[in-house]
């Protein structure tokens, strides 16, 4: 972000050791190299072994990096080197005739399903659709041992004596040589009336929910024609709208365990296993309470993502424009940890209300180890 102001005081520690990783440096130059005269990147995401990154652009296309590991000192794996794995057309231009209304192609979320095979599968989407991708690496076969002069063929006309002039041709594998292929398998369309907020996979491997701010499905990955709402905060008047849903996690433990942030810093927990329609949640976290009317207060809570950790069911992370809180949902009236962010921004929030930076994406991250 960049602000009108004649000096922006420095930054904090954490965002200073930060911009002094060389290494990370390099490795994002390394894809911006990578992707120069195309559009910016605008999604990026690993998958679950940290062996594969997947970044999507303005653009619609997806792009899968290989990325080699080596042990470092402390007993962590970090990258060493990444080469180009597979690049492909994720999403075209389309236009809603029902709203008049043109979708961008620009990839919005991208998620990583838990490998099972060789194969790699994943969902990428835009502002309204969702697609399921498989790739896989394929060895090309080859015909040889051809009843031809020359294993090209030849036009001369073959003259055959015996039984031992003939030949059995046969298909050779060149496991070597493998390629990367890529193959739609499913396009998760219709499903939402507004832009998506949140996607998120189960851990059963069956189903994923989707997200836009009025509206949560469940999908089944065999299953492209129809979706369940689990969620729906339309109210019957558009006027007595008060939350809006802004991100969505589910559980990597509980198939049925989701929750969903919202624009006035509440957290929402819901569980299938209660109720197939989780409109009034198992458990409410609010950050602020139900009256408040400060605008700036709102939008400063407003939750820009929320994470399970990865190990527990029983902890939740938030994201807002201030501040990172773990949360322990056997206690949630208030978090057990709170961890200030853009503190140096802190005294231009009079300006910063005033412009639209309060409404980009403030992602999250966990370590595998919730550390």
């Amino acid at each position: 972000m960049v602000l009108k102001q004649p000096k922006v005081p420095p930054r904090d520690n954490a965002s200073t050791l930060a911009a002094g990783n060389r290494g990370f440096n390099f490795f994002c130059n390394e894809i911006l190299n990578r992707t120069q005269g195309s559009g910016s990147i605008s999604i990026l995401e690993f998958n679950k072994e940290g062996t594969h990154l997947a970044y999507g652009n303005s653009d619609g296309i997806l792009s899968i990096l290989e990325l080699g590991q080596s042990k470092s000192d402390n007993g962590y794996s970090t990258h060493v080197c990444s080469k180009p794995y597979q690049s492909f057309l994720s999403h075209e231009p389309e236009f809603d005739c029902l709203k008049s209304q043109s979708i961008e192609e620009k990839l919005t979320f991208i998620r990583w399903l838990n490998r099972c095979g060789p194969s790699h599968f994943l969902l990428s989407a835009n502002e309204r659709t969702i697609k399921l991708w498989r790739v896989t690496e394929v060895a090309p076969r080859e015909m040889t041992n051809m009843n031809f002069p020359t294993e090209s063929g030849s036009r001369r006309k073959v003259v055959i004596r015996s039984n031992s002039d003939l030949k059995v041709p046969l298909w050779t594998v060149q496991s070597e040589n493998k390629v990367v292929r890529v193959y739609n398998k499913k396009v998760f369309a219709r499903g939402h009336g507004f832009s998506l907020t949140g996607l998120s996979t189960f851990s059963d491997q069956e189903t994923f929910l989707s997200s836009d701010p009025l509206r949560i499905n469940l999908w089944h990955y065999d299953i492209d024609s129809e979706a369940f709402t689990v969620v729906d905060l339309m109210p019957e008047r558009i006027e007595d709208i008060t939350h809006l849903i802004t991100s969505l996690t589910t559980s990597p433990k509980t198939p049925a365990l989701f929750a969903y942030g919202t624009n006035r810093g509440s957290i929402r927990v819901c569980d299938l296993r209660a109720a197939a329609r989780c409109d009034q949640p198992a458990i409410s976290v609010d950050n602020l309470p139900s009256t408040e009317q400060n605008m700036i207060l709102i939008l400063l809570n407003s939750i820009a993502d929320v994470k399970f950790l990865n190990n527990s069911d029983r902890h939740l992370v938030s994201r807002d424009f201030m501040s990172v809180k773990v949360w322990d949902l056997a206690m949630p009236s208030i978090p057990v940890e709170v961890y200030a962010v853009q503190s140096h921004l802190r005294p231009y929030l009079n300006s910063i209300c005033e412009t639209e930076l309060l409404f980009d994406d403030f992602k999250l991250s966990l370590s595998s180890d919730d550390r």
